[in-house]
């Protein structure tokens, strides 16, 4: 046999070899981006305040092995900031843990990308919150924020992610969302030089990071590793931000001017009635959970009584019609403190977000209506 024909590739061979290749570049290029971004990303230094909005898919990992009944709360600061899972965990005289996983400034529109991870986690009740300013169709002013969980969101899932809810993504957001491997490892990527940059920090000046730092003035707190003992804690009660950071840190003239010029923002909510894009993501959310036999209690969190003062008659009406309508579902359980007296200045952190007084009042609420629903299930 002549050397040469020992030698020579064929076409087949070299089509392998570069296959091959290619595909163990695609991992090592994976793996290496996820181990130089993902911790950076959970201890703040990346994502600043947003590092919370990491801890979905863990989570629902986590819950998945609980063995437990599991209550799982959703939604956006509203609910991130009045559900102390803990509390309420305490308060049922069912046995069951209860989970708090809503993200600052999160939607229907957000929420539904993890309903599959949900229901693979097996819970018997999810609360999804319905608030005034979540009706509606998204705006050009929120789609910076929408690209961020998007692209957040979907770099960190796998193929059993995927349903009905893709077919939901408005056209012009379809290119921040990750479907495959390729497109997942492309998101990753773009938080490498950022990476790079701040564990050279770290390396050159021993500098410390906010993560590390953990100070109490970030706006929703650390989030601590999964392997770390706090784990399990922090997704029933999440570190709220202190109080003196709200209505109690305030002096007397910087209260007066909150309430005469932020308190009136809550005047510009104008929930739609129906067919918005809020409402058709709430649909999906809501009629898969129930078919794959979880129950579904809507929570429409309450606002200061000052607050309130601002609204129209019936400017509110589309939030009222909507609840009403998903009340006949069934498997659905309403529980509205929007128009619910005993709200009081004292449990507010501001004009719509409960502080530590207002959880407890929120947990002694929540509780009996959460038994009830875990008492009635087939």
């Amino acid at each position: 046999m002549n050397v040469k024909e020992g030698l020579r590739f064929t076409g087949g061979d070299l089509f392998t070899s570069v296959s091959i290749a290619a595909v163990l570049f695609f991992l090592l290029s994976s793996s290496m981006a996820s181990g130089l971004t993902d911790s950076l990303m959970r201890d703040s230094s990346l994502l600043g305040g947003g590092s919370r909005y990491t801890i979905t898919q863990d989570a629902l990992s986590t819950i998945s092995e609980d063995n437990m009944i599991s209550v799982i709360g959703t939604g956006s600061s509203q609910m991130f900031k009045a559900l102390d899972g803990g509390c309420v965990s305490g308060n049922l005289e069912n046995e069951a843990l209860v989970y708090n996983i809503a993200q600052p400034s999160s939607g229907s529109y957000t929420n539904m990308l993890h309903i599959p991870r949900i229901i693979n986690s097996n819970p018997e009740v999810v609360l999804i919150e319905i608030a005034p300013n979540s009706l509606g169709n998204i705006s050009k002013s929120a789609e910076e924020y929408i690209e961020l969980r998007f692209k957040l969101d979907t770099m960190n899932q796998d193929s059993t992610d995927l349903g009905e809810w893709v077919e939901l993504i408005d056209p012009n957001h379809r290119e921040w969302i990750a479907l495959n491997e390729i497109e997942r490892m492309k998101f990753k990527q773009e938080y490498v030089p950022s990476a790079i940059e701040e564990r050279l920090n770290r390396l050159i000046f021993d500098e410390k990071t906010l993560g590390e730092i953990r100070t109490d003035t970030q706006k929703y707190g650390w989030v601590p590793e999964t392997d770390s003992e706090l784990w399990n804690g922090y997704l029933q009660t999440p570190i709220f931000p202190p109080d003196r950071y709200g209505f109690d840190g305030k002096t007397s003239e910087e209260r007066e001017n909150y309430n005469a010029t932020l308190m009136s923002k809550t005047g510009n909510y104008k929930p739609a009635y129906r067919d918005s894009q809020s409402h058709t993501s709430l649909n999906y959310e809501i009629s898969t959970l129930l078919e794959n036999g979880i129950r579904v209690i809507i929570v429409s969190p309450p606002h200061h009584p000052s607050a309130l003062t601002y609204l129209e008659d019936g400017q509110w009406d589309g939030l009222n019609e909507t609840l009403a309508r998903y009340a006949e579902w069934p498997g659905v359980t309403i529980f509205d403190q929007t128009w619910e007296t005993g709200w009081e200045d004292d449990h507010f952190y501001d004009r719509n977000h409960l502080d530590d007084e207002g959880r407890i009042e929120f947990c002694n609420r929540l509780a009996p209506v959460i038994d009830e629903v875990l008492s009635g299930r087939d």
